[in-house]
C-alpha cells in the first residue's frame, strides 16, 4: 500500500477542510473579514517590505504584535497591492491544515487510525477554527500550531524542541505564554525531580533562550527588554472587564457587556471596578494564577499524555474565562489539545462540541456586524476607540487598504448579541471550565487506568508512560 493510499481518508478530510476555507475566504467573502485587524496586517506587511525589520517598529502604524508573525507578513509584503488583501488569510488557513496534520499524526500514533481521523476532523470543521482564519482573517492558528507541536514533542520526550516551540509561540502572540505553564513543570519533573539527566534541563534552557533571543535580532524592538515593554503596553491597552469575550465578566458591572452589546451601545467597564475590597483586575489575575498553580503542581506529580493535554486545555480555557481584559478569540488554543482529548473520551468529545458552539456564538456576535460598544477608558484601542473600529470602518495611514478590505456581514448577529444569549454563553463556558478542573483533580488525586495499553501506549496514570 502506498503512503497516499494509507492516509487517503486523512487526505480527504484535509482537502475538505481546505475547500471549506477557500470557499469562505476567496469565493463567498473575498477581501472581507474583521477589517481593522486585516488592515493593520496589510499595513505592517507593506511597511516591512519597504523599510525592513530594522526600522519597522519605529515606522509602522499601531505595531503591537511581537516579531514572530512579522516574519510572515514580511514575506507577504512583497506581493502586489491588489493581491495582498487576499493573501492575508492564507497563513492562518495553512496553519489550520498544519494543526490538523499534527493532531492526526499524534492521535494515530497514540490511539490508532480512527482517533487520528476524528481529532483532525473535529478541529478542521468545528466553526471556531474556520471563523478565525477564513472569515475573520486573524492569525491565532499560527501560534496554536506551534503550541500543539510543542505539546506533542513534550509527550514524546523531546524536551529541547518542545520548549523552543513554546517560546516561539510567544513571539507570535504573547498570550501563547500559557504553554510554559505546562512545559516548564514537566521538564522540572523529568530532569530535576526524577532521576533523569539534569543536563537535559540545561540544554532545554539554552534552546528556549535561543528561541527567544535570535528572532528578535533583526528587529528594532530593543531586545528582550523591549519585547517585555511591548507586552506590558499590550496588557494595559484594554484595561476593561472584558474586551468582548463572553466570559463571566460580561455579566458584571453597572452596565455589563451582556446588556449593552446588543442594544444602543455603551462603554466597556474598567477593570478597576471595586470587588470585595480589591479590584476586578486583581480578582481575575489571582484566579488565573491559582488555576495555573493547580495545573503546574499537578504536573509535578503526574506526568504523561493525558495530564499534559488536559493541563494545557485547562490553562488555555482559564486564560479566556477567568481574567479581565480578554478578547473573544483567546479560547482558540483550547481547541487543539481539546481535539486530542475528544478523540479518546466520549465525554470530552461532547464537551468539545458544546464549547465550540458557545465560543462560535461569541465570535459570530463580534464579527457579524459593526459594534456600538466603545472603550470608555482613556488610552484604549489601536489608534482610536476600539468600539468604533471593531468590525467597523477602516484605519488611516495604512496605504489605502481601508478601501480594499471590507467589514464582513453575517446573519443573526443581533441574536448572538442578545442579553440572554450572552448570559447563556458566559455561564455555559464557565461551567465547562469547572468541569475541566474537576476532571483534573480526579486525574491527579485519584489516578487510575483510563485506557487499554494496546490502544493507548502513553497511559496517563503511569509516570513513565512516555518513555
Amino acid at each position: 500500500m502506498t503512503a497516499l493510499a494509507k492516509h487517503s481518508r486523512f487526505i480527504a478530510i484535509l482537502s475538505a477542510g481546505l475547500l471549506l476555507r477557500v470557499l469562505l475566504a476567496f469565493v463567498l467573502y473575498p477581501k472581507q473579514g474583521f477589517s481593522s485587524d486585516m488592515q493593520l496586517f496589510a499595513g505592517w506587511a507593506t511597511t516591512l517590505a519597504r523599510v525592513g525589520p530594522g526600522a519597522f517598529y519605529a515606522t509602522a502604524t499601531g505595531a503591537d504584535y511581537p516579531p514572530g508573525y512579522m516574519y510572515i507578513l514580511w514575506l507577504l509584503g512583497s506581493a502586489p497591492a491588489a493581491a495582498l488583501p487576499l493573501l492575508l488569510k492564507m497563513p492562518a488557513i495553512l496553519a489550520d491544515l498544519g494543526i490538523a496534520a499534527v493532531l492526526y499524526w499524534a492521535a494515530r500514533r497514540w490511539l490508532g487510525q480512527r482517533a487520528g481521523l476524528i481529532a483532525a476532523a473535529l478541529y478542521l470543521f468545528i466553526p471556531v477554527t474556520w471563523y478565525d482564519s477564513a472569515l475573520w482573517g486573524q492569525v491565532d492558528a499560527v501560534g496554536a500550531l506551534l503550541l500543539i507541536a510543542s505539546l506533542v514533542l513534550l509527550i514524546e520526550r523531546k524536551s529541547e524542541a518542545a520548549i523552543a516551540l513554546a517560546v516561539l509561540a510567544i513571539l507570535v502572540k504573547p498570550q501563547e505564554a500559557i504553554g510554559l505553564v505546562v512545559v516548564l513543570p514537566v521538564l522540572v519533573r523529568r530532569h530535576l525531580i526524577e532521576s533523569g539527566s539534569r543536563r537535559r534541563l540545561v540544554t532545554s534552557a539554552f534552546a528556549g533562550a535561543a528561541a527567544l533571543v535570535l528572532p528578535l535580532v533583526p528587529f528594532d524592538i530593543g531586545g528582550v527588554a523591549g519585547l517585555l515593554r511591548l507586552f506590558q503596553t499590550d496588557a494595559d491597552r484594554y484595561s476593561v472587564l472584558t474586551a468582548n469575550a463572553f466570559n463571566i465578566w460580561a455579566l458584571v458591572g453597572g452596565t455589563p457587556l451582556a446588556q449593552i452589546i446588543g442594544g444602543s451601545g455603551g462603554s466597556w467597564t474598567a477593570d478597576s471596578l471595586a470587588i470585595g475590597g480589591t479590584t476586578a483586575f486583581i480578582v481575575g489575575a489571582s484566579a488565573l494564577a491559582a488555576v495555573g498553580l493547580v495545573v503546574a503542581g499537578g504536573l509535578l506529580v503526574r506526568d504523561g499524555r493525558v495530564p499534559i493535554l488536559l493541563g494545557f486545555a485547562i490553562v488555555a480555557f482559564a486564560f479566556y474565562a477567568v481574567p479581565t481584559r480578554v478578547h473573544e478569540r483567546y479560547l482558540f488554543p483550547f481547541f487543539t489539545a481539546g481535539a486530542l482529548l475528544a478523540a479518546e473520551f466520549v465525554a470530552a468529545s461532547a464537551g468539545y462540541l458544546i464549547v465550540g458552539l458557545l465560543n462560535a456564538v461569541n465570535l459570530h456576535a463580534i464579527l457579524g456586524a459593526p459594534l456600538s460598544v466603545g472603550a470608555g477608558v482613556a488610552g484604549l484601542g489601536r489608534g482610536g476607540g476600539p468600539g468604533a473600529i471593531r468590525g467597523g470602518g477602516g484605519l488611516g495611514g495604512l496605504g489605502g487598504f481601508g478601501t480594499q478590505i471590507a467589514s464582513i456581514r453575517l446573519p443573526f448577529a443581533d441574536l448572538a448579541r442578545s442579553e440572554m444569549i450572552v448570559a447563556l454563553v458566559a455561564l455555559g463556558q464557565t461551567a465547562a471550565l469547572v468541569a475541566l478542573l474537576v476532571a483534573w483533580c480526579v486525574l491527579v488525586i485519584r489516578p487510575r487506568p483510563i485506557a487499554r495499553a494496546a490502544e493507548a501506549p502513553y497511559v496517563a496514570w503511569r509516570p513513565s508512560s512516555t518513555s
